[in-house]
C-alpha cells in the first residue's frame, strides 16, 4: 500500500518539475525571439539623439577603420535598439549602452556609448557586417 503511494507521488513531482522546465523553457524562448524596440517606439531616452557626444581615441580610430562617420553614430543613437546582452548598466565608472542599427549606407552598426553624469562618451564602434582588421589599442 505504502509501496502505491510512494510511486504515485513521485509520478506527480516527476509531472510538476517538467512543467515548470516547459513553463521556463518557453519564457526564456519568447523573450529571445522579440527583438528589442528602438527607442523611438519604447519611450527610452536613455541617450538624447542630440546630447553632445565626446568620442574616446579607441572610438575615433575604430570609426577610421571602419567607415564610421559621426553622422552614422547619430543615427544609431537615433534610430538603434539597445542590446541589452551586450550593455553593462553596472559598469564602472558609468553604465554602457550598446545601441545598434543598420545605417542608411547599410551597415549593421553597433555603437557603444558611456552615460556618467551630463556627458556621453563614444566608447567604440563595430560593424556587425564585416571583420575589419584595424590596429587599435
Amino acid at each position: 500500500m505504502q509501496n502505491k503511494r510512494s510511486k504515485k507521488m513521485v509520478s506527480v513531482l516527476l509531472v510538476i518539475v517538467f512543467a515548470i522546465v516547459f513553463i521556463l523553457i518557453t519564457r526564456k524562448t519568447t523573450k529571445q525571439e522579440q527583438p528589442a524596440p528602438t527607442p523611438a517606439q519604447s519611450g527610452q531616452t536613455v541617450i538624447a539623439p542630440d546630447a553632445p557626444l565626446q568620442y574616446t581615441k579607441h572610438a575615433r580610430c575604430r570609426m577610421d577603420c571602419r567607415g564610421i562617420s559621426e553622422a552614422e553614430v547619430r543615427e544609431v543613437l537615433r534610430e538603434g535598439h539597445i542590446n541589452y546582452q551586450k550593455s553593462d548598466l553596472n559598469d564602472k565608472p558609468c553604465p554602457t549602452y550598446a545601441i545598434e542599427d543598420r545605417v542608411a549606407e547599410g551597415q549593421d552598426l553597433r555603437i557603444v556609448f558611456g552615460i556618467c553624469d551630463q556627458s556621453v562618451k563614444v566608447i567604440t564602434c563595430i560593424d556587425l557586417s564585416e571583420e575589419h582588421d584595424c590596429a587599435c589599442s
